[in-house]
């Protein structure tokens, strides 16, 4: 008797030690008997059943153990060709199960040819033959099940394959139009703002040179108004300085004529004090009075100077003033032009 190690069962906790039971043939006359020896084994722990198809024995059994583990044994045997199946019988007793398998018995008919005997063997080898052929037709057609069988597992797992190859592919595919959408739509995307970019900038170089020409022509401008302005100052500078020129000339004309007029008088006073010193009947007033006309003369002559020195001043300074207040290129132009 042997037993081994099972692994533990299917998810209970249960454990699982196979027996290998010690078994023994005895043929008899009338019947082959088999003994099984089951220690610690109890009768409703056992159990034997006939198999039709392959005609043998099947014995089983199991039995609890400690901590869980549970002893188990599963024995064929196979019955002999003479038995009579229906009369197989059994009994278990001190842990030893004893099965009977009667024998055919053939009855001697007195005063019967031996050609009797031959038929019964040909009929039995036919027998024989025929559930051989059963047998092996019965095993061909399981063969040719597990065949197909085989055939059909096969041409699953193609399909499988297929539709995950189809699968793939397919997401395969997804995943490029997905790949190339997204870079199309990026490829847009970067040309739009380009374009964006070129457009803001063609707009902001339109801008820049709008400015330039605004700038030029307000230069422009700028510099027509202040040849204007020069002008006018030039001309006002003339026109100033002709008048006081102008001015001057009146004051020194009539200056000239008081001068002149002063010099007549004093000319006829000096002739009638020289008249009356020739005489020498000068009094004393009129000697106070010669006095009094030769101060006022030099007074006369010293403001007729005066005035012509303080007009030539005022006229120069007036010059300066209005050309220190224009711009360099406008005095440029105008010394040019003087």
């Amino acid at each position: 008797m042997a037993a081994r190690q099972q692994p533990k069962g299917t998810g209970l906790g249960v454990q699982y030690v196979d027996l290998v039971p010690k078994s023994e043939w005895k043929e008899q006359p009338e019947a082959n008997i088999l003994t099984i020896d089951l220690p610690g084994f109890a009768k409703e722990q056992v159990k034997v059943t006939f198999v039709h198809t392959t005609k043998m024995l099947r014995v089983m059994g199991e039995r609890p153990l400690a901590d869980r583990r549970w002893s188990r044994f599963n024995e064929m045997f196979t019955v002999p060709q003479n038995c009579l199946v229906d009369k197989i019988h059994g009994s278990f007793n001190n842990n030893t199960l004893t099965i009977t398998m009667p024998k055919e018995t053939i009855t001697k008919m007195p005063n019967l040819p031996e050609t009797s005997k031959t038929v019964a063997e040909r009929v039995g080898k036919l027998e024989e033959k025929s559930l051989l052929e059963e047998a092996r037709k019965k095993e061909k057609e399981a063969e040719k099940i597990k065949k197909l069988l085989e055939e059909k597992e096969g041409i699953i797992r193609k399909l499988q394959e297929e539709a995950k190859e189809k699968g793939m592919a397919e997401a395969r595919k997804l995943q490029e139009e997905a790949k190339a959408k997204e870079m199309a739509e990026a490829r847009k995307l970067q040309e739009e703002v380009k374009a964006k970019e070129m457009a803001e900038a063609k707009k902001l170089q339109e801008e820049a040179k709008a400015k330039e020409k605004l700038e030029e022509e307000a230069a422009l401008e700028k510099k027509s108004v202040d040849e204007s302005v020069t002008k006018e100052r030039k001309l006002q500078d003339v026109d100033y300085t002709k008048s006081v020129s102008e001015r001057v000339s009146e004051v020194v004309k009539s200056a000239e004529k008081k001068l002149g007029y002063l010099g007549e008088k004093e000319k006829k006073i000096r002739k009638g004090i020289l008249e009356k010193v020739r005489g020498k009947d000068l009094t004393s007033e009129e000697k106070r009075s010669m006095v009094n006309v030769g101060v006022a003369t030099l007074v006369l002559f010293a403001l007729g100077a005066y005035v012509s020195y303080t007009f030539c001043s005022s006229s120069s300074s007036s010059t300066s003033s209005s050309s220190s207040s224009t711009s360099p290129s406008s005095s440029s132009t105008s010394t040019k032009q003087e």
